[in-house]
């Protein structure tokens, strides 16, 4: 986890050393949303979440967009994958964002990007007899990929709402630990999911 957040503070870095410059000339935004995401995996249930992000904009169509994002999943025991408890994901994500019309009161716009996910996953308190000689479970961090479309409606010269539809794609592994001195359990986990977010957005030239 750590050598995947120095890359990302490394690349979060760049990217803030180059906001003055392009500000001069394009506009810069920041913005909220809330979400709920569909999991394609089955035994993880509907997860809600939020995300902040900052979007640059590199000339009158394309944007540069640096994201972060946190949703959780309570996760329904099923045989050879996660146990009962609480699984956190936080993609910290980069992408291009191109505006179909961005200069109208509505815009539809598409984006395609990747990042980093980050994953904690919590056991619940509640577990049966079979259960208790499981230390934890530890869900792989790594690289993902995510794209999407949405639409941006102006409310003013600086607020904006928004709507957009995200596929994230992440496969990872688990390791089930335990406390006797029984080796590493390793099962897959997919984290793909599907989400919907509703945001407002606040630019400033």
């Amino acid at each position: 986890m750590k050598n995947y957040l120095k890359v990302f503070i490394s690349v979060a870095c760049l990217f803030l050393l180059t906001v003055h410059g392009f500000s001069q000339r394009g506009r810069l935004s920041f913005y909220f949303n809330a979400a709920i995401y569909f999991p394609v995996q089955e035994n993880l249930d509907t997860g809600y979440g939020s995300g902040i992000g900052t979007l640059l904009s590199l000339n009158r169509n394309v944007s540069l967009v640096l994201e972060w994002k946190y949703g959780s999943h309570s996760v329904i025991k099923e045989e050879g994958k996660l146990l009962n408890g609480t699984l956190y994901v936080t993609p910290l994500l980069a992408s291009l964002r191109y505006d179909f019309r961005k200069d109208s009161r509505f815009s539809p716009y598409v984006f395609l990007g990747g990042g980093i996910i980050f994953c904690d996953f919590r056991l619940s308190k509640e577990g049966d007899i079979s259960e208790a000689n499981v230390a934890d479970q530890d869900v792989i961090n790594g690289f993902g990929v995510y794209g999407g479309l949405g639409g941006s409606f102006k409310i003013s010269s600086q607020f904006s709402i928004f709507v957009e539809g995200v596929y994230l794609h992440r496969k990872t592994t688990a390791e089930t630990r335990y406390y006797l001195s029984l080796p590493l359990d390793e099962f897959p986990v997919n984290l793909s999911s599907f989400c919907i977010a509703v945001g407002i957005k606040y630019s400033y030239y």
